[in-house]
């Protein structure tokens, strides 16, 4: 009973040592077998001098530039999106932020003074007070008119869209920004295009149903032959 349970975590143990290299090292080579048949698809369908180095070069350059900047969105991208936001939506001039924190940090610098002469304010009434003033500073500085509660709403519904919109990059954007890098560098019209990703569909889907029947077969026995020795792991 003991030999079999032994044996039974020895077995446990060595599949999973083949196990974690063998997903590691499969989706390493599956990805080169894939780039392998997008390049020489690319040499036939496209013609090989359109498909030079420098031009392959170039074409990965824009296209990581081109997703870091729908991917990445700074604290100063937020703030300038939110400061137009404010001019389109409360018609907010750029002075009228600075006049408003000039107005406020002076409501806020008397209500502390207040606050630590007397120590006699409950935290509850000092929060109302900062909001009421707060309030009173923007109506000042914006203008009554420009601050109602139904434009608030507005502008908080818009800065969320806008933050999803910088970065969320879905993948008919992506197919878009590649196709038309391909034409712009390349010079490959969309009639060639089309002609490709009908042709590489195919073949990668032959490849995947040979991966999958034979490579990743031989693959595992080359891992079980370099960490198992005798059925025990090495």
């Amino acid at each position: 009973m003991k030999g079999a349970f032994r044996e039974q975590k020895v077995s446990k143990s060595a599949k999973a040592k083949v196990d974690e290299p063998l997903a590691r090292e499969s989706h390493q080579l599956q990805q080169q077998n894939i780039h392998k048949i997008c390049a020489a698809m690319e040499v036939q369908l496209y013609r090989a001098e359109q498909v030079t180095t420098s031009k392959g070069r170039r074409f990965q350059v824009c296209l990581n530039r081109t997703q870091q900047v729908t991917t990445i969105w700074s604290d100063t991208d937020r703030q300038r999106a939110i400061e137009r936001l404010e001019r389109k939506i409360h018609q907010v001039t750029p002075a009228k932020p600075k006049l408003f924190d000039k107005l406020f940090q002076h409501h806020e610098r008397q209500l502390l003074q207040e606050v630590g002469n007397t120590a006699t304010c409950p935290r509850g009434t000092f929060a109302n007070k900062l909001t009421q003033m707060k309030s009173a500073a923007e109506d000042e500085a914006y203008g009554a008119l420009n601050m109602i509660a139904d434009k608030h709403v507005k502008f908080q519904v818009h800065p969320c869209d806008a933050g999803t919109e910088a970065i969320t990059w879905n993948i008919a954007d992506t197919d878009g920004v590649v196709n038309q890098l391909v034409r712009v560098i390349y010079c490959i019209t969309s009639k060639y295009q089309m002609g490709f990703m009908k042709e590489f569909s195919i073949r990668l889907v032959e490849c995947e149903a040979w991966w999958q029947a034979i490579s990743i077969q031989e693959l595992r026995q080359t891992i079980q032959q370099r960490v198992i020795h005798f059925g025990y792991p090495r």
